[in-house]
């Protein structure tokens, strides 16, 4: 009796045990400043993982588990891009236990896979630049084409940037990258003029809000009536209220005549919208950025294409990487180069100045 009594016990204690290991990555990854996107992900692939062990310790886990738990996210249509990625999570999480002394080796480290084969997009040409600066329509598009590609700042930075972390006599702004490093971005005058326009009177708040769009109202049949109805905003809580006013019997207006009646109501009536503080969300700001390149003519950009092109076009026009990877606010030189992509022209160039016979033109000395 006390050997089946505490069999079930134990093997619930590992599973408790697993979920309280998961719990304190969490706590670790908030103490290294991860970000929220990181955190998130991280979290998913452990809990998969710990799912997939079950009763099983983790401390206790070989590289052979850990290929079986690969091998079975593939079997259930995982890519290769998403086996390496929980593979490099498992890692990181099995070093956490390594320095805490729960493990003596990291069984994930023993385990290789093939490197999934990674696409860089290239950068626009600054021809391409032009024309999508040109297919914008609107102050708002035209600002964010010009900071994203004045700036090289992240999707994330243009989201979070207030109003009082510009300084457009300066034409510098402060932006908040990863683990909320403060770094100072510098404008062109383009993109300072473009900036000064969209903002207008503003004094604070987001950069990039939330349009609001326009009260339409709402046309409706009711008892035989057609009843137009629309809100609006009153008080110091700005409370919405709703209001309607009847347009005619159903019997004698069409419902032609009555949307017709409707709209020049709601015109008449110049409705507005409380202002909210809220700042483009990140699939706002990339439709937007699709489409004005839908409109250029130009495929696959996004606001990160654009941190790709500051970089390249900066080393192509002789900026140093040093300068390059500080505004662009990356730790290590090696991320900065990955971005630095060489143009041909200056690859041309620079054979031109550097190669012994570059400058012979094709004319071979005796």
């Amino acid at each position: 009796m006390t050997s089946s009594a505490t069999a079930p016990n134990a093997m619930r204690s590992h599973a408790r045990f697993n979920r309280r290991l998961g719990k304190q990555y969490d706590q670790w990854m908030v103490a290294m400043h991860y970000a929220k996107t990181t955190q998130i992900l991280y979290r998913r692939v452990i809990r998969r993982y710990i799912e997939f062990i079950g009763d099983k310790s983790i401390a206790s886990a070989n590289h052979f588990d850990i290929r079986h738990y690969i091998a079975q996210a593939s079997e259930n249509g995982a890519t290769l891009n998403s086996v390496y990625r929980d593979l490099g999570v498992l890692r990181l999480f099995y070093d956490f236990l390594n320095l805490g002394g729960l493990v003596h080796y990291v069984a994930p480290r023993f385990v290789k896979l093939r490197r999934p084969w990674t696409h860089n997009p290239r950068p626009l040409s600054e021809w391409q630049v032009q024309r999508l600066i040109a297919a914008t329509r609107t102050l708002r598009e035209r600002a964010l084409v010009e900071f994203f590609y004045a700036t090289g700042c992240r999707l994330s930075e243009a989201i979070g940037l207030r109003i009082q972390d510009l300084d457009l006599d300066a034409k510098s702004a402060q932006v908040r990258g990863k683990l909320g490093k403060v770094r100072t971005v510098l404008l062109t005058q383009n993109a300072m003029d473009a900036m000064r326009q969209y903002i207008a009177a503003r004094k604070d708040g987001f950069v990039f809000q939330e349009d609001l769009p326009v009260q339409k109202g709402c046309l409706f049949a009711s008892e035989g009536q057609w009843k137009s109805a629309w809100g609006e905003f009153r008080g110091s809580d700005r409370k919405r209220i709703l209001r309607h006013k009847c347009l005619g019997s159903t019997a004698n207006i069409s419902h032609e005549l009555a949307r017709k009646k409707h709209e020049e109501l709601i015109a008449s009536l110049k409705l507005t919208r409380p202002p909210r503080n809220r700042p483009l969300s990140k699939m706002a700001i990339q439709a937007v950025i699709r489409q004005i390149a839908v409109r250029a003519g130009i495929r696959n950009v996004t606001p990160h294409t654009f941190r790709r092109t500051f970089a390249s076009h900066l080393y192509d026009h002789g900026a140093g990487v040093e300068v390059i990877k500080a505004l662009m606010g990356h730790v290590w030189i090696q991320t900065t180069m990955k971005y630095a992509h060489i143009g041909p022209d200056r690859m041309a160039k620079t054979f031109e100045r550097c190669h012994p016979r570059g400058k012979l033109n094709g004319q071979q000395s005796d």
